[in-house]
């Protein structure tokens, strides 16, 4: 379970047909052991090694089908986040890293005083409701005035100057994950 508060951000070394190595500064990821999960965007990865500094993680099929990985090329910028235990903030919303879609971004405004709105075609509208949380690459946010077909977020430059949404352009595909509060409420009405 992880929180969508990003603490790092990684960079992508290579990419193979079932593997990606990512490269960090961030001393908290060097030297971890084999089988520790890591969000990368979003999307849970199971640590394969830690070796000549670098992540190595091997990645299935489906991932990369499902997800931003498969847009991954060497010196992509990548939101990392470490598990969350029993002593860590909640400061964002509950995350899986179970990858639901990928979306697109449609635009991008720098607004006054250092803040920024980000745009997304609304892929699912079930889960998107005004002042909701979603996940967009790992980072959790907050809704603002969604629609059918799109919704967007209010980034603070906190948020901008931690993760890789500064380095988002208009056409730029990220990584969703709904609230995990929505999918169970959706499941019970439905089984009723």
């Amino acid at each position: 379970m992880f929180t969508g508060i990003i603490n790092s951000i990684g960079n992508i070394e290579s990419r193979s047909i079932d593997e990606i190595q990512i490269s960090t500064d961030n001393d908290l990821y060097h030297g971890l052991e084999s089988g520790t999960s890591i969000s990368i965007d979003g999307t849970c990865l199971t640590l394969r090694d830690y070796k000549d500094d670098f992540l190595n993680f091997q990645v299935s099929e489906e991932t990369f089908n499902r997800t931003v990985a498969k847009e991954y090329k060497k010196d992509v910028k990548t939101n990392l986040e470490l598990p969350a235990t029993l002593s860590t903030f909640l400061s964002g919303h509950i995350v899986q890293g179970h990858v639901d879609n990928t979306s697109v971004v449609t635009n991008i405004v720098e607004n006054d005083n250092n803040l920024w709105t980000y745009h997304f075609k609304n892929t699912d509208t079930r889960y998107i409701v005004d002042k909701g949380s979603v996940t967009i690459n790992g980072i959790s946010l907050t809704v603002v005035n969604p629609n059918k077909d799109e919704f967007s977020v209010a980034v603070i430059n906190e948020t901008y100057q931690r993760t890789n949404l500064k380095y988002l352009k208009t056409g730029s595909i990220v990584n969703i994950e709904y609230d995990i509060l929505a999918k169970y409420m959706e499941r019970m009405i439905n089984d009723k």
